[in-house]
């Protein structure tokens, strides 16, 4: 009886000194995604200053999904996703964060994803705000710049057993990693398409996938976009606005996406998002 007590002792300490080996494997591979760094590149953007432009960045933060949504309802940050085994990520305070980095330094952030350190961003969609416009961002930051400061919690990204394995794996992407491999949406066929393409690419694609095919990831499942073939305009027009899906359906997650932000949407756009994503093949 003691020499079997013996060997099940020996067989548990060689397994927990096995499991201790893998997750210290696991930390360094995890750790060397999350540490890799990528070129900054250098930016000239012009923030403008005046009323009608802070306006327009207040309405297109709120139809990219910055500022209500991941980073709390007045840009204070919030806790974004928490989950023990995969991650707690604790979205930046955006009223702190235009106030430590300079103009050109929150616009790689945004756009590519990179910090100055060289380092990327965790979870933040730069894939989908990558092709956004000079004047866009512009009109964002300027937003961003003109809020008062409040309080919030301080960021940060803390990778679970799982999410140290997705890290690892590249089951997981960083930011910058997700850019790199970045497949674009279809053309488009003409003016008003190109322009409900630009839209899509600078919106949708932080659900849907940078092809606009659908995405999973550990919140949720997106459909294929081609769905909207089956959207009549004002059909269309009513899930934008309301969140309403055909068959007077909530969608979760799309639903509250599309009354919190896409409502902001002006008719022009709407019109042209769904030019392009009711031809798209």
């Amino acid at each position: 009886m003691k020499k079997l007590l013996r060997w099940t002792g020996i067989a548990i300490g060689v397994l927990v000194g096995l499991v201790v080996v893998a997750y210290a494997v696991l930390y360094v591979l995890s750790e060397r995604a999350l540490r890799r760094t990528w070129e900054v590149p250098a930016v000239a953007l012009k923030i403008p200053t005046d009323r009608r432009s802070i306006e327009e960045g207040r309405r297109l933060a709120y139809v990219h999904g910055c500022f209500g949504e991941c980073h709390g309802k007045a840009g204070e940050g919030t806790v974004f996703f928490d989950q023990p085994m995969i991650a707690r990520l604790v979205a930046p305070n955006l009223t702190t964060a235009v106030r430590r980095y300079n103009d050109a330094q929150l616009a790689v952030i945004i756009r590519d994803g990179v910090r100055p350190n060289g380092r990327s961003v965790f979870a933040m969609p730069a894939e989908t705000f990558n092709g956004m416009s000079d004047a866009d961002l512009a009109d964002i930051i300027a937003f961003l710049k003109s809020l008062p400061p409040v309080a919030g919690p301080e960021p940060s990204f803390s990778p679970g057993p799982l999410g140290r394995l997705g890290l690892a794996t590249g089951e997981f992407k960083t930011a910058a990693e997700i850019i790199a491999d970045t497949v674009p949406p279809p053309a488009a066929t003409n003016p008003q398409a190109e322009r409900g393409r630009y839209l899509a690419r600078t919106i949708c694609t932080e659900c849907h996938g940078t092809n606009l095919r659908g995405d999973t990831n550990p919140e949720f499942t997106s459909p294929d976009l081609r769905i909207v073939a089956a959207y009549s305009p004002e059909a269309f027009t009513r899930l934008m606005r309301t969140g309403i899906a055909l068959g007077d359906r909530e969608l979760g997650i799309m639903s509250k996406r599309a009354r919190n932000g896409l409502s902001h949407l002006t008719d022009a756009e709407i019109a042209a998002l769904y030019s392009y994503l009711h031809a798209m093949p």
